[in-house]
């Protein structure tokens, strides 16, 4: 499944950009990934460095915040594996091993911070990788209503 633009081609202005004679020029008909190269191009480096700050601030903001389990959702571990009932919808999930790692850190009382390094402890990846599947599950969790996120 190929992601979506964020604006469609058929709402981008009819304009062209061009930030460098020596690279083409951008016009509607440009990819997001275009767009947002030319966006950088026009970025001085202190205004890169105050977007890269700004980046590194909400995520460690995000990391601080403390995940805790919706009390109508039950569930069950067996080999390492959990299926989650949420009891409001009748919805059922499964877990694999490092959901389930993950699921049974998010009692209130552990920050994001907190199960990563755990997460890093117990499982052979790269820490950017942990740190991303952590962050697109405890996501997906919360969308789907079965945790929340609380900032401490």
């Amino acid at each position: 499944m190929s992601r979506q633009p964020f604006i469609t081609a058929d709402l981008r202005p009819d304009m062209a950009v061009q930030s460098d004679p020596a690279q083409p020029t951008l016009t509607g008909q440009a990819t997001t990934e275009q767009l947002a190269d030319a966006a950088r191009a026009l970025l001085s480096e202190e205004e890169r460095q105050q977007v890269e700050r700004g980046q590194q601030d909400k995520h460690q903001q995000l990391m601080q915040t403390v995940p805790q389990l919706n009390p109508n959702v039950q569930g069950t571990t067996l080999e390492g594996e959990t299926v989650l009932l949420d009891l409001s919808s009748g919805r059922y999930y499964t877990l694999n091993r490092v959901g389930t790692t993950i699921w049974e850190h998010c009692t209130g009382k552990e920050s994001l911070q907190d199960i990563h390094t755990t997460l890093c402890a117990r499982f052979e990846a790269s820490s950017e990788r942990i740190v991303d599947d952590l962050l697109a599950l405890v996501t997906h969790l919360g969308h789907e209503g079965l945790l929340t996120l609380e900032r401490r």
